[in-house]
């Protein structure tokens, strides 16, 4: 293997449970904002989900900006529900709540402790800066990292290499060659080491195949394969 200096990580999906988080942060959410119109069920959780999902999937090909979809998820959810609220309104107590989060995957702590002592570790994160920010101090993740990167702070998203430019001028010493990106998702991640120029491992505990045109350096299906290949 290549030796490595810096290690930079994803958050979530990699490191955080952003699932976990995001379901009590949107629970609580729905709890105060439209319990009175209709009881909270799981369904209405995936229908979130989905708009959510079709946001994001429209900020990493370039469709959109981070403020448009923080606000759009929730109004397609107003509006495929029939519930009636403020987009904006809904969209920043969702984040209030989801500040609250901060729960790691079994083992990732233990993990990146271990990899403190031999690499240098960043957080390269696509999301909300001060809701990234409380989550990760939460997690106690960032008493081994040197410094976290949030896409909204870098005015541009995983996969766009702007927000690796901006990573990358911020790293001392940083070499691309001296690099390994560490994260679970294709268009994001992996594409974004790819046009970034830097090595990836690609964690996939799900497994699945890659994207046509789309390379990776490694593969990992768990943390302890991570461990083997790193230490």
């Amino acid at each position: 293997m290549r030796h490595y200096r810096f290690l930079l990580f994803d958050a979530d999906g990699t490191l955080l449970d952003f699932d976990q988080d995001m379901e009590k942060a949107f629970r609580a959410t729905y709890e105060t904002c439209f319990a009175q119109q209709r009881p909270y069920t799981k369904e209405l959780l995936e229908h979130y989900e989905r708009c959510n999902s079709r946001w994001w999937a429209k900020l990493e090909r370039g469709e959109c900006t981070k403020p448009q979809l923080v606000v759009a998820r929730f109004r397609d959810f107003l509006d495929e529900s029939g519930l009636s609220g403020d987009p904006e309104s809904v969209n920043q107590e969702y984040f209030r709540n989801l500040g609250q989060g901060g729960a790691l995957y079994p083992g990732a702590l233990e993990l990146i402790r271990e990899l403190s002592a031999t690499y240098e570790l960043y957080i390269v994160t696509n999301g909300n800066a001060v809701t990234q920010k409380t989550r990760l101090e939460r997690s106690g993740l960032l008493d081994y990292v040197k410094a976290y990167f949030v896409s909204e702070d870098a005015g541009a998203a995983k996969p766009d290499p702007r927000y690796f430019d901006y990573v990358f001028s911020r790293i001392p010493g940083f070499a691309k060659e001296q690099a390994l990106l560490l994260g679970d998702s294709l268009t994001s991640d992996m594409l974004g080491a790819q046009n970034a120029g830097i090595d990836s491992l690609w964690y996939c505990p799900q497994g699945g195949e890659l994207s046509a045109g789309l390379t990776v350096t490694y593969q990992a299906k768990n943390y302890k394969e991570i461990h083997q290949l790193l230490l």
